[in-house]
């Protein structure tokens, strides 16, 4: 059986898929009286719609180029989906900026209608997600070795700023299944300062179940008492 090619579709989707979800269930049940909460949840989505921007111009710069170099056209469908979304983002944030100026008593059509388009953002970018990991994997596999891929996804992650980094991570890592994790974990810290990796176990402590976390040092063969969590 022939070991399964490098997915680099795989980890930030389910990301993704999650941070969607939470925060369409976080948007269905705000109440619109309760300032705090309301402007809580609006920061949420807004967090979540410019991790999507910067997901999209990941993607363009270093998957979709290296397609198209390859092979002109074949990212065309999914850079026509990212326009439509970045339409639809607008379209929320005009949403977000009514529900927040409105009287507390007339809010409720503003935020049901927020959930709603945000409910069809989160359904297009599922189905646009699949697409990526089916028609693009089979792309960047048929013209790229599994090295050549993690080149592309080391020189991808060298342009995420630390801050979206680790609030990528909070989201990723309690998303993926444990071999994907142990193997994130372990590539990464071959590959980052001990400092730095330091940093990723002290998230990792934070935002895993104590059953995840305690999995996750004997498969790193590390015992480490960190503080939080």
């Amino acid at each position: 059986m022939n070991a399964p090619r490098l997915d680099l579709y795989a980890p930030i989707h389910k990301a993704l898929r999650a941070w969607m979800f939470d925060t369409l269930v976080a948007v269905g049940r705000i109440d619109g009286h309760d300032e705090p909460a309301l402007l809580a949840t609006l920061r949420k989505v807004e967090g979540l719609l410019a991790m999507c921007e910067s997901h999209i111009e990941h993607e363009h710069r270093h998957l979709h180029t290296a397609m198209e170099r390859d092979m002109p056209g074949s990212a065309r469908e999914a850079d026509l989906a990212h326009q439509a979304h970045d339409r639809h983002m607008r379209r929320l944030r005009t949403l977000m900026g009514q529900a927040q100026s409105a009287e507390a008593g007339a809010r409720f059509p503003v935020l049901t209608q927020l959930y709603r388009e945000l409910a069809m953002f989160v359904g297009e970018n599922l189905t646009h997600m699949q697409w990526e990991e089916t028609v693009h994997n089979e792309a960047l596999w048929a013209r790229h070795t599994d090295a050549e891929l993690d080149a592309i996804h080391d020189a991808l992650v060298q342009t995420i700023p630390p801050q979206e980094m680790a609030e990528v991570l909070r989201h990723m890592l309690p998303a993926l299944s444990p071999l994907e994790r142990h193997g994130m974990l372990a590539d990464m810290r071959g590959k980052m300062p001990p400092q730095a990796f330091d940093g990723v176990l002290q998230l990792a402590h934070e935002v895993l179940g104590a059953h995840c976390w305690a999995d996750l040092q004997r498969a790193l063969g590390v015992q480490i008492d960190l503080p939080g969590g």
